[in-house]
């Protein structure tokens, strides 16, 4: 599949929506992990100070750079599993967590990244839900799969649904968890 195929699956999916939604929520310094084509990121700009986008696919960067040159947008490489240098206020993963080998490892070293009292913003698809199932994930949570995952982390975790409403149903699609770090 060609990456521009890729590219534009990601400009019709519901990531759009989800930044959208959780734009008005960030301030200050913003990380992006996984930013895909950046696409999203100009929204994060709008209350945030300044938004580090962070990606493991160099085409990706690139991409980004040229096409969306938002002066408080940042992108660049960074590979969460290694760690990622920097404090930010707001740290955002949207649709990453399931293509990440070692989800754990990558939750601990984003905790290392929020400042106190800073907020992980993190979305993911129900495995619960009828929505299409991606063999390029490996794994994919259940609302009490995915909380218990992240209180292995954070303390406060709380499941939303893609309108930032409480989670109620089992299979809503896409779950979005908001994780804050001590403050």
């Amino acid at each position: 599949m060609s990456i521009m195929w890729n590219r534009l699956k990601y400009v019709l999916s519901p990531q759009f929506d989800i930044y959208e939604q959780i734009a008005p929520m960030v301030r200050n310094k913003v990380a992006d992990i996984g930013f895909g084509t950046g696409f999203g990121m100009h929204l994060l700009t709008i209350n945030g100070g300044e938004v580090y986008g962070y990606e493991v696919d160099d085409d990706a960067i690139h991409f980004a750079q040229k096409v969306f040159p938002f002066k408080r947008a940042h992108y660049g490489y960074g590979d969460i599993t290694m760690g990622i240098s920097g404090e930010f206020n707001f740290v955002v993963m949207i649709d990453v967590i399931e293509h990440i080998k070692d989800d754990v490892k990558a939750l601990e070293n984003v905790k290392k990244m929020l400042a106190k009292g800073g907020v992980l913003i993190l979305s993911t698809p129900n495995r619960l839900s009828r929505y299409r199932k991606s063999e390029n994930h490996y794994r994919e949570y259940a609302p009490k799969e995915l909380e218990g995952k992240l209180k292995r982390v954070f303390t406060q975790v709380s499941l939303r649904d893609y309108k930032l409403e409480p989670l109620v149903s089992q299979t809503e699609n896409p779950m979005i968890a908001l994780c804050r770090s001590e403050s």
